[in-house]
């Protein structure tokens, strides 16, 4: 509630400043009678996909030999078309630039025909195997279906779930059947990490200096750098010179992503980069301490004066230029 803006909207309505129909709203607002829902509801939105998705798994679980496979699959088809038909039909024109959502079910209309599609792909590729010891191709081909929703739709949403699901494809198609450059192990897994972590940001920074969905290039370097941190890390567990040179990488490559984006004033990014130099730093004090008392004392420090960090560089990144 602002008392002052609340006494000056009948003053400005009388003086012709503020259109008269426009002020009670303005007025209830004011007084804080008015209160948005917007966010509540696309959390109720995001929920109740999930919730019809792990009901369709449900169902097929529980009737696969009543119904029969080929019912199952017909069916969950059928639904995402409704669901992909519903998203056709009330889409605006595709452009290159942002585009409003028709309405606020409108994304998640799509996400849930896109998931859909993704468990009826999944379901018919685990019973009747038409790719075979190929299987995770599938991944590959809804990571480009969803992109080209994504970008027809002009969906961040399912843009993430587009790239996640890429990277999904890599990390298993490299652990289960061992293709690529290296042999299935968990160094090749974390290499496939490191690359498809770049190659997001990568993707990212072209969107934003073409201007071709520049809006989506946060979604791709935030997971991109995401994978890069994450890729790096998993690597600090490894005995001896190994784990300390990972320790070392990502120090430095999370010193390096929180300098660039405290000077761009990206918080989430810095965030990031702190934390990832924050966990090799500790990694390379650790070693000689054996984890042991002292360790829990570097803990309890140094985690204290990292949050006082964090908090002071977000309110410095808000302050105006």
């Amino acid at each position: 509630m602002n008392p002052d803006v609340a006494k000056a909207i009948p003053e400005l309505a009388a003086s012709g400043a503020l259109p008269p129909e426009t002020a009670p709203r303005l007025l209830r607002v004011a007084r804080g009678e008015l209160l948005s829902v917007h966010g509540e509801l696309r959390a109720l939105l995001y929920a109740g996909v999930l919730m019809i998705t792990g009901g369709v798994g449900l169902l097929v679980k529980e009737n696969l030999d009543r119904i029969g496979p080929v019912v199952i699959a017909v069916g969950i088809g059928l639904a995402a078309v409704a669901a992909l038909g519903w998203v056709i039909a009330k889409a605006p024109p595709f452009s290159w630039r942002a585009v409003p959502s028709p309405n606020l079910a409108f994304d998640y209309v799509l996400l849930l025909g896109v998931l859909l599609a993704g468990a009826d792909l999944a379901y018919v590729e685990l019973k009747f195997t038409p790719l075979g010891a190929h299987w995770p191709w599938h991944l590959l081909i809804m990571a480009l279906l969803t992109g080209a929703a994504a970008c027809r739709f002009d969906s961040r949403v399912v843009f993430s779930l587009s790239l996640s699901t890429f990277a999904a494809w890599r990390g298993v198609a490299v652990a289960l059947l061992g293709s690529g450059l290296w042999n299935g192990s968990g160094e090749a897994v974390r290499w496939n990490a490191i690359a498809c972590g770049a190659l997001f940001a990568g993707l990212g920074l072209a969107l934003a200096r073409t201007d071709r969905k520049a809006h989506f290039e946060p979604v791709a370097v935030n997971l991109g750098w995401l994978l890069v941190l994450g890729g790096i890390g998993s690597g600090i567990f490894a005995p001896g010179g190994t784990g300390l040179a990972w320790a070392g990488a990502l120090l430095l490559a999370g010193a390096g992503l929180a300098a660039g984006a405290f000077h761009a004033r990206r918080f989430p990014l810095f965030a990031y980069g702190v934390l990832a130099a924050y966990v090799g730093l500790s990694r390379l004090v650790l070693e000689p301490l054996k984890l042991g008392v002292s360790g829990c004392f570097w803990f309890s420090i140094t985690s204290l004066l990292l949050i006082l960090g964090l908090l002071a560089a977000q309110r410095r990144m808000e302050e105006p230029l």
